[in-house]
């Protein structure tokens, strides 16, 4: 998908379809931006709709999630104020699978949604081999 073959009303189109979901990381997260790395996130509304991307530029891929926790810890009770969900993805160069410093960016994104009681639709790892979703929490998924 492309910002020209958008479907029609797609700003109302929940986030909550894995397909779709996908599809707006792979949007979001330019391939400048997976070959610099970064982390993004996609702000929603209560319907779980995007409202507004954010996405943090040249982030090392073994960078310590330390920054991105305060920002999340920043931005999440706003979220939360208005009973929101954020969608997450985490770029960088190569690979289909998640490596151990994507696993902790992940385990730290599930956490800090948790405690400020916040839906995390998602969190994938988008580099040029693809955009690929990482598991849901086992208290998701049982």
């Amino acid at each position: 998908m492309t910002f020209e073959d958008l479907p029609p009303r797609a700003n109302e189109i929940p986030l909550t379809n894995r397909r779709v979901a996908a599809d707006v990381i792979d949007l979001i997260i330019s391939d400048a931006d997976r070959a610099a790395g970064c982390v993004a996130v996609m702000i929603c509304d209560s319907e779980d709709r995007g409202i507004q991307p954010v996405v943090l530029h040249d982030v090392p891929p073994d960078a310590e999630a330390g920054g991105f926790a305060q920002l999340l810890d920043m931005l999440l009770p706003l979220v939360a104020g208005n009973d929101g969900a954020v969608l997450i993805g985490r770029g960088r160069p190569h690979g289909t699978a998640p490596n151990d410093t994507d696993r902790a960016w992940h385990q730290m994104a599930i956490d800090r949604c948790a405690d400020h009681d916040v839906d995390l639709l998602g969190y994938y790892l988008a580099t040029a081999d693809g955009v690929f979703r990482l598991p849901e929490p086992l208290s998701a998924v049982s």
